[in-house]
């Protein structure tokens, strides 16, 4: 890619919680490898993102919690922007979906659209809950697939197989706020973007672009489908308002504003100045834009869409690096109400963020779904960070420091080593401007392999091989460079020993005999793997992705559903390698059942022996330190600790609790 300016797009995260380690590593974190990666190579890069802070989501969450959608905004929009400092993601411009450069261009563009016959209305059927007394667009109302079949679709979308829905589609829909299914279809009036008419210049971009893997298969399919009319307008009070005349009363979709926000970022970073422009018109620029796969077709037809029916001659997306899904252990999906998986401010209270980098993108979903694994993460650090990139760094400067007196021998670089940097200078530039961050980090720590065999077979401290020496050096220094945009702390402290602290592209190549270093070391300390797993087992749960507690219902029908009884404790011991856990054996009168309890602190396991319990029999059974758990104990919990719950008079194991 030889196109002097790169504008780097990540998707933008939903302002009504925090995004989870699989939100980070699709979308910002990708973003901000490609914009330093670009950076390194001398182009002029623009990086762009924002909070997403409209939407029914958003709307959802502010009513359970008893605020106004703008304060809940606001409130996530600054964690957000802290979660990105903490992850050394840096941003030209992140900005928000609320600022008036943004809504003022959405309603511009929209007008452009209606003025150029790509905006249709029309009266429809539109879902409304009798019970709740309002309509129900997008994610207020869930559903069975009519595609795929999966259980949990939505409104406006399938997450499972990608496919872009309508509300009136879903099979057996309910309200997300009530969770009843009293729902008919009023008649309400709908402005569209005319996607149909759209077809042939939006077919006619995909094929002019090298789009791989999901990205072609979901964008083809659809086209193959054929395109409909998308409504662009939702019967809601929080968002952009409609501009269309006898609009009011409507906002704007919010999937067809957000990603417009990529414009009007860059309008905003420059304050209104045309220099704007040099990234959005013209064929000198190169666009790449971070998401994860169920956001494939927002951007490579809707908005490429809104962009072709403004008729403003602007550019067009080129690369779509979308990742597959980063999954919770066991291929659980994540959910900060039921404990599952880790969000990205819990993570940094557990490890640092330049740690979390490593993992994540060394192990980005690439090619194939991939679940969230404690043993990959000690892997990744403590296996491939530390005991083969570090290694490699330190014992080669420490050697030249503590031999050489700080000065790189005046020897040539060797065959091997010259011809093993270059080629993995080619594998690094190759993955990642396929898109391809993960596979370009595997290739730049294979040359620590590469190294630390050299400097081991060559052993300059007993055979005084300088040459060894000096291209030990220059592959140490390469492998740093390429480093970069993945862990760009430890880079750059490494890079300040070794005399090179502002790196370009072109240092790769340049000699190094003779070079001069600082006498410091960078070290990284090893990762204690189970300690921070029990971390995790002992959180306490929140009811949702923003970290409180909302005022929801259950439906009374859906708390019929679990099967709480009273069961008696037989046998009780210690998890081994976990604090808190304790193994528990309990009778339910017709069979026995094991449950892995994180109440060890609060109890001794032999005054558990005998005591009756309240126990949900019907969970799913999980898998907890290698133990299958069958049924969990019903226990209050405050400061002190946890409270088991029980009946105040004995009655036989296997008793229903009514």
């Amino acid at each position: 890619m030889d196109k002097p300016r790169v504008l780097v797009c990540s998707a933008w995260p939903y302002a009504s919680g925090v995004p989870h380690l699989g939100n980070l590593v699709g979308c910002l974190l990708s973003g901000d490898v490609f914009a330093r990666y670009y950076r390194l190579r001398g182009r002029d890069v623009l990086y762009v993102s924002g909070s997403d802070v409209h939407g029914t989501r958003v709307e959802y969450v502010a009513e359970c919690e008893g605020i106004s959608p703008a304060e809940l905004a606001e409130r996530n929009h600054r964690r957000i922007v802290a979660i990105n400092e903490g992850f050394e993601i840096q941003f030209d411009n992140y900005t928000t979906t609320e600022t008036e450069t943004h809504k003022a261009f959405v309603r511009d563009i929209y007008l452009q659209m209606e003025a150029n016959g790509y905006i249709c209305t029309k009266e429809e059927l539109r879902a409304y809950c009798l019970h709740c007394e309002r309509f129900l667009a997008d994610r207020l109302i869930a559903g069975t697939c009519p595609r795929c079949g999966a259980p949990d679709a939505l409104g406006n979308q399938c997450d499972t197989c990608g496919s872009i829905l309508e509300p009136e589609e879903l099979v057996d829909p309910v309200c997300s706020f009530c969770g009843r299914s009293e729902i008919e279809f009023r008649k309400t009036r709908h402005w569209y973007l005319d996607l149909e008419r759209l077809s042939d210049p939006l077919r006619d971009y995909v094929r002019a672009k090298d789009f791989q893997g999901n990205v072609l298969l979901y964008t083809e399919r659809m086209l193959e489908e054929g395109l409909r009319p998308r409504a662009m307008t939702r019967d809601l009070e929080w968002g952009i308002d409609a501009p269309f005349e006898g609009a009011e009363g409507k906002v704007i979709y919010v999937w067809g504003e957000n990603a417009l926000g990529y414009v009007s970022s860059v309008i905003e970073h420059f304050a209104g100045d045309d220099e704007w422009k040099r990234f959005w018109f013209g064929d000198d620029v190169h666009q790449v834009y971070t998401l994860a796969k169920d956001n494939i077709a927002f951007h490579t037809l809707i908005f490429p869409g809104q962009l072709i029916a403004s008729g403003a001659g602007y550019h067009l997306p080129d690369q779509i690096a979308a990742t597959e899904y980063l999954n919770w252990i066991n291929g659980q999906q994540f959910s900060k109400s039921r404990g599952v998986g880790l969000y990205c401010d819990e993570a940094l209270e557990l490890l640092d963020g330049e740690l979390w980098r490593f993992y994540l993108l060394y192990n980005r979903p690439e090619g194939r779904d991939v679940d969230f694994s404690w043993e990959e993460l000690g892997k990744a650090i403590n296996g491939v960070l530390i005991s083969n990139v570090a290694n490699l760094v330190n014992r080669v400067l420490s050697f030249i420091q503590d031999r050489y007196d700080a000065v790189v021998p005046e020897e040539p670089i060797e065959d091997e080593i010259d011809a093993a940097v270059t080629k993995t200078i080619a594998d690094v530039a190759a993955a990642v401007e396929s898109g391809f961050p993960g596979k370009a980090l595997r290739a730049a720590c294979a040359l620590a392999v590469t190294g630390n065999e050299y400097f081991q077979r060559k052993a300059p401290w007993s055979s005084g091989d300088a040459a060894a020496v000096t291209s030990a050096f220059y592959a140490v220094r390469a492998l740093v460079i390429l480093l970069l945009p993945f862990v760009p702390r430890f880079a750059c402290s490494v890079l300040e020993v070794m005399g090179c602290p502002a790196p370009t592209w072109d240092d790769l190549a340049t000699p190094v005999a003779g070079t001069a270093l600082g006498s410091g070391r960078v070290l990284i300390e090893r990762i204690d793997v189970d300690a921070l797993r029990d971390a995790v087992d002992r959180r306490p749960a929140a009811n949702d992705a923003t970290g409180s507690t909302p005022r929801t219902t259950v439906p009374f029908d859906a708390f019929e559903e679990l099967d709480l009884r009273v069961g008696r404790i037989t046998a009780a011991e210690p998890v081994e390698g976990a604090d808190r856990l304790l193994r528990l054996t309990i009778d339910l009168g017709s069979e026995t059942r094991v449950c892995v309890s994180g109440i060890r602190q609060a109890y001794d396991e032999q005054e558990l022996v005998g005591r009756a319990v309240a126990v949900v029999a019907n969970l799913e059974p999980a898998t907890i330190r290698g133990i299958r758990s069958e049924c969990m104990l019903l226990a209050a919990s405050d400061d002190t600790g946890p409270a088991l719950l029980a009946v105040d008079r004995d009655v036989e194991p296997g008793t229903r609790i009514v």
